[in-house]
């Protein structure tokens, strides 16, 4: 019964298998997976001098059509670790350059040995290249997730569901990042039952089912209960201190579930804890309601 996050694999192994086949990831994947691995540097984009960068991104001159977006991945000469892809830059037919500049470049570096003309246009490269994939991982959300403290895209989730409020976070059991994932169904206007089914069986890995109009007695308040006057019987007003109501009582069925996740859905234990806190921020406090679990015959 999935409550929590999932641990992310390891960046280490991402990292070492892209110095090994770099033609074999994509430009945006290499570059999240080399910022993953540089956890303590300023995201790609962010930073204020190029020092501070974990990589040099650069460009290819070559008219050949790409066979992938990454050329090559690795340290150089003087250590500094460099990124060529194939795809974007200033060269190519692509590249704002007119072509006879992506010729000349490639003819200084292949026969004269002459890399000048490139490192100058890599200088625009690697800030423009940065620049693009800051703007697209702002809209990613496992990208964004990366580095939760710095997620903007998370933010914007919570906003949409009203739960982006700092008073808001970590308030009940139901874990934030389960309201952010669940934005769509707690910022509709209208609370329909197919969405609490779609939120609790997908929370619990559970089947659910919902069981509308249940019927109960509803107490009445003093104020509420019949006095002398111009009422009429079963129309307006009722006789006694209840009242037999179906329009405000529904029941959640959760099961067939093995003992274990029977045992976790019981009073006082977390689970149920979490349930009623998505019930409450899905329906509210205007209706009541109550759970019937349905244990595996397996485990009767």
């Amino acid at each position: 019964m999935a409550t929590g996050k999932r641990p992310r694999s390891d960046d280490l192994t991402h990292y070492a298998q892209l110095l090994a086949q770099p033609q074999s990831y994509h430009l945006f994947q290499a570059l999240r997976v080399i910022e993953a691995h540089h956890a303590d540097r300023p995201r790609l984009g962010q930073s204020r001098r190029s020092a501070q960068d974990p990589v040099r991104l650069g460009q290819e001159a070559e008219l050949a059509f790409p066979t992938s977006t990454i050329a090559s991945f690795g340290p150089d000469k003087a250590g500094v670790t460099r990124l060529t892809n194939r795809t974007f830059g200033l060269f190519g037919p692509q590249g704002p350059l007119p072509l006879h500049l992506t010729e000349y470049a490639r003819n200084r570096r292949r026969n004269e040995r002459d890399t000048a003309f490139v490192a100058f246009a890599d200088m625009f490269t690697h800030r423009l290249m940065s620049l693009f994939y800051r703007v697209w991982s702002a809209g990613q959300p496992a990208a964004s997730f990366d580095r939760p403290d710095q997620d903007t895209f998370e933010r914007r989730v919570a906003a949409l569901s009203g739960y982006n409020a700092r008073g808001l976070r970590n308030r009940d059991e139901m874990p934030d990042m389960a309201k952010r994932h669940f934005a769509g169904h707690l910022a509709s206007g209208t609370k329909t039952a197919e969405g609490l089914v779609s939120m609790l069986s997908a929370f619990f890995s559970a089947p659910v089912h919902l069981q509308q109009f249940v019927g109960a007695w509803l107490d009445l308040e003093p104020d509420d209960r019949w006095q002398l006057g111009g009422g009429m019987l079963g129309r307006s007003t009722s006789i006694g201190s209840r009242v037999w109501s179906r329009a405000s009582k529904f029941r959640i069925l959760v099961g067939p579930v093995s003992l274990a996740d029977y045992k976790r859905l019981l009073p006082g234990q977390g689970s149920l804890e979490r349930l009623e806190s998505i019930v409450r921020n899905h329906v509210g406090d205007a209706l009541d309601w109550d759970v019937n679990l349905i244990l595996r015959a397996a485990d009767v």
